[in-house]
């Protein structure tokens, strides 16, 4: 649709430039005096500047249909690509770009954080795994560093010299001297 609208753009302002050619030769014909044969030079500038006058004139018509902005917009334009020629969508292209560029910004920005997240959660279960490991060891040594538990270990061995003493502790007093 918005190739048969650019076409129909171009046809139309082709047939609005031969037109207005048409009566520019028209004019400039009935208003030149009859003149005997020029020489080919001058033939050939007239010639050239005649062409660059209508390519200006194309190129002007050109861009009068491509800068007109749309009047309505409808789903039409907007399906068609029609919008994507408007004013008002060409001097916000940047601000478009720069919008897209914020947009995967923040959203690597999104994946990266809840990556983190996910690294934060592991390690705080491993840490609570390694305080359990660590809280089962130190029971399990405190239970074997009993006094009874020592002394059953001391019986199992045959080659122990020690026992349990049979005499309570002796006190010793010690008489302490004042200066």
């Amino acid at each position: 649709m918005a190739n048969d609208l650019n076409d129909d753009i171009m046809n139309t302002a082709s047939e609005d430039l031969d037109d207005e050619v048409r009566q520019d030769k028209a004019q400039t014909v009935e208003s030149a005096p009859p003149q005997t044969a020029m020489p080919s030079e001058q033939e050939q500038d007239l010639e050239n500047e005649e062409e660059e006058k209508e390519e200006a004139e194309a190129i002007e018509a050109i861009k009068k249909y491509t800068e007109e902005d749309l009047g309505r917009v409808t789903l039409g334009t907007i399906f068609g690509g029609d919008i994507l020629q408007s004013k008002f969508f060409l001097s916000l292209v940047l601000w478009f770009i720069m919008v897209a560029m914020l947009m995967l910004v923040y959203t690597y920005n999104r994946y990266q954080s809840q990556q983190d997240i996910i690294t934060i959660d592991n390690l705080k279960t491993e840490l609570q795994e390694v305080k359990y490991n660590v809280l089962t060891q130190s029971s399990e040594l405190m239970n074997l560093s009993r006094q009874s538990n020592v002394e059953k270990y001391l019986k199992a061995t045959n080659d122990s010299m020690l026992k349990n003493p049979t005499t309570p502790p002796y006190l010793i007093r010690t008489v302490e001297a004042n200066p």
